[in-house]
Protein backbone atom coordinates (compact mmCIF):
# COMPACT_ATOMS: atom_id res chain seq x y z
CA UNK A 1 0.00 0.00 0.00
CA UNK A 2 2.84 2.05 0.49
CA UNK A 3 3.52 1.92 -3.27
CA UNK A 4 -0.16 2.72 -4.27
CA UNK A 5 0.59 6.03 -1.95
CA UNK A 6 3.59 6.95 -3.72
CA UNK A 7 2.51 6.34 -7.11
CA UNK A 8 -0.61 8.55 -6.07
CA UNK A 9 1.48 11.22 -5.00
CA UNK A 10 3.37 10.70 -8.65
CA UNK A 11 0.28 10.90 -10.24
CA UNK A 12 -0.55 14.35 -8.55
CA UNK A 13 2.44 16.14 -9.32
CA UNK A 14 2.59 15.01 -12.98
CA UNK A 15 -1.35 16.72 -13.11
CA UNK A 16 0.37 19.55 -11.73
CA UNK A 17 3.08 19.87 -14.12
CA UNK A 18 0.91 19.54 -16.84
CA UNK A 19 -0.83 22.92 -16.09
CA UNK A 20 1.88 24.73 -15.37
CA UNK A 21 3.67 23.42 -17.86
CA UNK A 22 2.50 23.14 -21.16
CA UNK A 23 5.30 21.93 -23.24
CA UNK A 24 5.41 18.54 -20.75
CA UNK A 25 2.08 17.98 -20.91
CA UNK A 26 1.89 15.03 -23.41
CA UNK A 27 4.62 13.48 -21.61
CA UNK A 28 2.58 14.06 -18.14
CA UNK A 29 -0.35 12.47 -19.63
CA UNK A 30 1.49 9.73 -20.33
CA UNK A 31 3.26 9.37 -17.19
CA UNK A 32 -0.17 9.34 -15.60
CA UNK A 33 -1.30 7.09 -17.73
CA UNK A 34 0.99 3.93 -16.99
CA UNK A 35 0.65 5.51 -12.87
CA UNK A 36 -2.71 5.05 -13.11
CA UNK A 37 -2.51 1.45 -14.69
CA UNK A 38 0.48 0.71 -12.24
CA UNK A 39 -1.92 1.16 -9.43
CA UNK A 40 -4.41 -0.91 -10.88
CA UNK A 41 -2.37 -3.95 -11.15
CA UNK A 42 -0.94 -3.35 -7.45
CA UNK A 43 -4.71 -2.97 -5.55
CA UNK A 44 -5.45 -6.45 -7.98
CA UNK A 45 -2.23 -8.25 -7.10
CA UNK A 46 -3.14 -6.98 -3.21
CA UNK A 47 -6.96 -8.25 -3.46
CA UNK A 48 -5.53 -11.71 -4.72
CA UNK A 49 -2.94 -12.30 -1.71
CA UNK A 50 -6.02 -11.14 1.21
CA UNK A 51 -6.99 -13.60 2.92
CA UNK A 52 -10.51 -15.16 2.87
CA UNK A 53 -13.24 -12.38 4.65
CA UNK A 54 -13.92 -12.78 7.67
CA UNK A 55 -17.99 -12.62 6.62
CA UNK A 56 -17.12 -16.12 5.07
CA UNK A 57 -15.64 -17.84 7.55
CA UNK A 58 -18.36 -19.99 9.62
CA UNK A 59 -19.46 -18.26 12.83
CA UNK A 60 -18.19 -18.80 16.38
CA UNK A 61 -20.29 -21.97 17.95
CA UNK A 62 -23.06 -20.99 19.90
CA UNK A 63 -22.80 -21.93 23.49
CA UNK A 64 -25.71 -24.14 24.73
CA UNK A 65 -27.56 -24.67 27.54
CA UNK A 66 -27.21 -27.38 29.54
CA UNK A 67 -30.05 -29.52 29.69
CA UNK A 68 -32.93 -29.49 32.53
CA UNK A 69 -32.54 -33.42 33.02
CA UNK A 70 -34.78 -32.46 36.35
CA UNK A 71 -37.87 -30.78 34.37
CA UNK A 72 -37.38 -32.95 30.91
CA UNK A 73 -38.02 -35.97 33.58
CA UNK A 74 -41.01 -34.42 35.16
CA UNK A 75 -42.27 -33.50 31.88
CA UNK A 76 -42.11 -37.09 31.72
CA UNK A 77 -44.21 -37.97 34.51
CA UNK A 78 -46.98 -36.13 34.00
CA UNK A 79 -47.04 -37.39 30.44
CA UNK A 80 -47.64 -40.66 31.96
CA UNK A 81 -49.85 -39.22 34.91
CA UNK A 82 -51.43 -36.15 33.56
CA UNK A 83 -53.76 -35.35 36.67
CA UNK A 84 -49.84 -35.49 39.32
CA UNK A 85 -50.27 -31.99 38.97
CA UNK A 86 -53.71 -31.20 40.37
CA UNK A 87 -53.88 -33.90 43.57
CA UNK A 88 -52.28 -31.30 45.81
CA UNK A 89 -52.78 -28.00 45.88
CA UNK A 90 -50.02 -25.48 46.26
CA UNK A 91 -51.74 -24.09 49.69
CA UNK A 92 -51.45 -27.24 50.77
CA UNK A 93 -47.84 -27.37 51.00
CA UNK A 94 -45.21 -25.14 53.03
CA UNK A 95 -41.98 -24.74 53.82
CA UNK A 96 -40.90 -23.72 57.90
CA UNK A 97 -37.36 -23.74 59.34
CA UNK A 98 -35.53 -22.27 56.44
CA UNK A 99 -32.11 -21.92 56.94
CA UNK A 100 -28.81 -21.25 55.27
CA UNK A 101 -26.02 -23.57 55.37
CA UNK A 102 -22.23 -21.85 54.64
CA UNK A 103 -20.47 -22.81 51.18
CA UNK A 104 -17.07 -22.86 50.69
CA UNK A 105 -16.23 -19.24 50.47
CA UNK A 106 -16.13 -17.78 53.87
CA UNK A 107 -19.64 -15.59 54.18
CA UNK A 108 -21.20 -17.37 51.10
CA UNK A 109 -23.92 -19.48 50.93
CA UNK A 110 -23.79 -22.95 49.37
CA UNK A 111 -27.25 -24.28 50.26
CA UNK A 112 -30.93 -24.01 51.71
CA UNK A 113 -32.33 -26.63 54.34
CA UNK A 114 -35.86 -26.61 54.98
CA UNK A 115 -38.56 -28.62 56.46
CA UNK A 116 -41.46 -29.49 53.69
CA UNK A 117 -44.75 -30.02 55.13
CA UNK A 118 -47.40 -32.05 52.63
CA UNK A 119 -51.15 -30.68 54.61
CA UNK A 120 -52.78 -32.82 52.03
CA UNK A 121 -54.89 -35.63 53.97
CA UNK A 122 -55.04 -38.15 51.06
CA UNK A 123 -52.09 -38.20 48.89
CA UNK A 124 -48.44 -38.33 48.65
CA UNK A 125 -46.10 -35.40 47.89
CA UNK A 126 -43.69 -36.80 44.96
CA UNK A 127 -42.38 -33.34 43.97
CA UNK A 128 -42.41 -29.76 44.17
CA UNK A 129 -41.62 -26.58 42.15
CA UNK A 130 -40.17 -23.68 44.47
CA UNK A 131 -39.44 -19.88 44.30
CA UNK A 132 -36.29 -19.44 46.56
CA UNK A 133 -35.19 -15.39 47.54
CA UNK A 134 -31.90 -14.85 49.21
CA UNK A 135 -31.86 -11.21 50.83
CA UNK A 136 -28.99 -9.81 52.87
CA UNK A 137 -30.13 -7.67 55.86
CA UNK A 138 -27.86 -5.01 57.44
CA UNK A 139 -29.78 -3.09 60.26
CA UNK A 140 -33.20 -3.08 58.82
CA UNK A 141 -32.52 -2.96 54.74
CA UNK A 142 -33.09 -6.25 53.33
CA UNK A 143 -31.55 -6.47 49.57
CA UNK A 144 -32.42 -9.27 47.83
CA UNK A 145 -28.95 -10.59 46.44
CA UNK A 146 -30.25 -14.19 44.50
CA UNK A 147 -33.34 -15.45 43.64
CA UNK A 148 -34.14 -19.04 42.01
CA UNK A 149 -36.90 -21.39 40.44
CA UNK A 150 -36.41 -24.62 40.88
CA UNK A 151 -37.98 -28.54 41.02
CA UNK A 152 -36.83 -31.45 43.23
CA UNK A 153 -38.25 -34.74 43.99
CA UNK A 154 -39.63 -35.26 47.26
CA UNK A 155 -41.73 -38.26 49.38
CA UNK A 156 -44.01 -36.67 51.25
CA UNK A 157 -46.79 -38.93 52.61
CA UNK A 158 -50.11 -37.16 53.53
CA UNK A 159 -50.27 -34.63 56.98
CA UNK A 160 -46.33 -35.35 57.39
CA UNK A 161 -42.93 -33.52 56.80
CA UNK A 162 -39.75 -34.00 55.48
CA UNK A 163 -36.57 -32.42 55.79
CA UNK A 164 -34.78 -30.99 51.79
CA UNK A 165 -31.91 -29.30 51.01
CA UNK A 166 -31.50 -26.73 47.85
CA UNK A 167 -28.55 -26.09 46.11
CA UNK A 168 -27.55 -22.46 45.41
CA UNK A 169 -27.48 -22.09 41.62
CA UNK A 170 -28.27 -26.23 41.13
CA UNK A 171 -29.01 -25.37 37.34
CA UNK A 172 -25.68 -25.34 35.57
CA UNK A 173 -24.34 -21.70 36.94
CA UNK A 174 -21.51 -22.97 39.49
CA UNK A 175 -19.07 -20.54 37.38
CA UNK A 176 -20.63 -17.49 38.73
CA UNK A 177 -19.36 -15.93 42.16
CA UNK A 178 -20.63 -17.61 45.24
CA UNK A 179 -23.54 -15.67 47.04
CA UNK A 180 -21.97 -13.81 49.62
CA UNK A 181 -23.92 -12.11 52.66
CA UNK A 182 -22.53 -9.04 54.11
CA UNK A 183 -24.78 -8.65 57.09
CA UNK A 184 -28.15 -11.23 58.41
CA UNK A 185 -29.60 -13.92 55.42
CA UNK A 186 -32.92 -13.51 55.47
CA UNK A 187 -34.38 -17.02 52.92
CA UNK A 188 -37.59 -16.70 51.34
CA UNK A 189 -38.87 -19.67 50.22
CA UNK A 190 -42.38 -20.37 48.45
CA UNK A 191 -44.07 -23.72 46.97
CA UNK A 192 -44.97 -23.46 43.20
CA UNK A 193 -45.93 -26.35 42.02
CA UNK A 194 -47.01 -29.65 43.53
CA UNK A 195 -47.24 -33.63 41.91
CA UNK A 196 -48.53 -36.33 44.12
CA UNK A 197 -50.09 -39.51 44.13
CA UNK A 198 -52.41 -41.79 45.82
CA UNK A 199 -50.76 -42.46 49.42
CA UNK A 200 -49.28 -45.95 49.44
CA UNK A 201 -48.98 -46.09 45.48
CA UNK A 202 -45.46 -47.05 44.13
CA UNK A 203 -43.85 -44.16 43.47
CA UNK A 204 -43.10 -43.07 39.75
Amino acid sequence: MKIEAMLWIVVFVLVALAFLLPKTRAFSLSAIGVAIVAIVVIVVIAKRGEPVALGAAPPPPVAQKPVDFERFHLENLDKADPEAKNRIRVAEIRFDQIRAQPGAERGSIGRIVARLYNDSANYTLTDYGYYLVVQDCIKTACTAVFDQHGLSSASVPPNQARDVEIAIRELGARDLPPIKILGTANILLTPEATRGQAAGSPSG
